[in-house]
């Protein structure tokens, strides 16, 4: 259905949480996924805190994002999961996908040029301050030794490894520093760079690089493609995959404790 996307990964905020390959497609989340992972799907439409010319209510947004890192944490104790595997997943990982959406719709309404490097930049400013909202939320209920049990997993490898007292507490440094009660927290549809429920134009494909901001992609679709051809969706495709095996593939790199 979809041109090759490789490599697909799902990645953490987290420094010390390496990303992992996706072999599994979610309905649920409507992406890639690990195998026998835990997800609480949430969405919040940015442009429905846009006024009719486009400026956003900063204040209003902010909450909205910590709230949705709040009631996902929640959900992870509440939701009652099929599998063995998949609870447990829940409880060492405390995975989220909060879909970010409605870039397009607030390019639209701000009546910017899609194609202008300005623009780009102006979303891409908004998409890394959402991101950071939502990471910080995650950080703060981290606190008080609350963060997802995967970190001390990834210690207990580490230890195993590394036994000197020195390596030991420079892990526990790191952990102190960067945890996060969640291992992933954002997905972006690259389809949601056109503005919903209208024929794409792909003068809006200029802002795919904000895709990049998110842990994972989905593949969630409010936009009518029927008068692409079949270059066009080939294209389309085309940058997407080019754009993930920049910000993924480098993920797969080993980060530094």
């Amino acid at each position: 259905m979809y041109l090759d996307l490789a490599p697909a990964v799902v990645t953490s905020p987290c420094p010390l949480l390496p990303a992992e390959a996706a072999d599994e497609f979610s309905p649920q989340v409507c992406m890639q996924v690990p195998s026998h992972s835990a997800w609480i799907p949430l969405e919040l439409d940015l442009s429905a805190y846009a006024g009719p010319n486009g400026d956003l209510s900063m204040t209003e947004l902010e909450s909205a994002l910590i709230a949705c890192v709040d009631d996902g944490d929640r959900l992870h104790d509440q939701t009652q999961w099929a599998e063995p595997q998949i609870e447990y997943d829940s409880w060492l990982n405390r995975r989220l996908a909060i879909a970010l959406r409605g870039w397009g719709d607030i390019v639209c309404k701000k009546g910017s040029d899609p194609f202008s490097l300005q623009t780009l930049r102006e979303m891409e400013e908004l998409a890394e301050w959402a991101c950071l909202t939502l990471h910080n939320r995650s950080r703060h209920l981290a606190l008080h030794n609350n963060w997802c049990p995967a970190l001390d997993e990834a210690g207990a490898l580490v230890m195993q490894k590394e036994q000197s007292r020195a390596w030991q507490r420079r892990w526990k440094k790191a952990v102190q520093d960067v945890a996060v009660r969640h291992r992933n927290l954002t997905t972006i549809s690259p389809w949601d760079v056109f503005p919903r429920q209208k024929q794409a134009d792909l003068r809006y494909a200029d802002l795919l690089p904000l895709t990049r901001f998110a842990d994972s992609l989905s593949f969630q679709r409010d936009v009518s493609i029927s008068h692409w051809n079949v270059n066009d969706f080939k294209g389309f495709y085309e940058r997407v995959a080019a754009i993930v095996r920049c910000s993924r593939g480098a993920a797969l790199i080993a980060k530094q404790v």
